[in-house]
């Protein structure tokens, strides 16, 4: 009788093996034949999922960003709208380990995407969502009644972005200044300067 495989446990086990990996020596040394070894698995078997490095970190991307959407969907958000738009923008920045490992591989994909025609829909992809929710939130403080008349929401929606990306990479580089604590601060603060009646 054959022998069945699960799936999704190999899934995870090669993101892990690979991520270890990219952790310890950088991306041009996480190699198939490499991440196979530290996954416990012959290269052979590993290229059953992708046969090249970049469609090994689309594979880890991937399997990171359904890792953060299974997070969100177990989540039980405020009923505060307000609130709910605070927690909705946490979950995209590090401010957990979680969060850090997949923030950390997006940069490294981000960057990687820039030379590789394999990443770049994935990457566009990518930047769109964050520019799309950024916009959903304004949009819900809107029909809410809470964004601020004077805040202009095309403008705000690209800048709510750019907030976002740009604590994600300080929380990374300069956790020792962007702590968990003060980037929880500064998008409640933020928040705080285009909402009436913010809390």
């Amino acid at each position: 009788m054959p022998k069945m495989v699960n799936h999704e446990e190999k899934k995870k086990l090669i993101a892990e093996a690979a991520w270890n990996i990219i952790k310890k020596v950088g991306i041009e040394k996480a190699s198939i034949r490499r991440v196979a070894v530290e996954a416990g698995m012959s290269a052979g078997a590993l290229r059953h999922y992708f046969s090249t490095q970049d469609e090994m970190l689309l594979f880890i991307m991937n399997y990171y960003l359904e890792e953060g959407k299974r997070r969100s969907q177990d989540k039980d958000w405020s009923e505060n709208p307000l609130q709910a738009v605070e927690e909705v923008l946490l979950e995209l920045v590090p401010i957990d380990e979680e969060k850090k490992i997949e923030t950390s591989v997006w940069w490294i994909f981000a960057l990687r995407s820039l030379t590789s025609d394999t990443l770049k829909e994935k990457k566009e992809e990518m930047t769109n969502g964050t520019y799309q929710l950024a916009h959903s939130m304004i949009e819900l403080l809107v029909l809410k009644g809470i964004l601020s008349d004077s805040v202009d929401v095309e403008v705000e929606t690209y800048r709510l972005s750019a907030l976002l990306e740009g604590l994600s990479i300080h929380a990374l580089l300069r956790s020792d200044i962007y702590s968990a604590e003060k980037v929880k601060e500064v998008i409640h603060y933020h928040l705080a300067t285009i909402c009436h009646n913010s809390q």
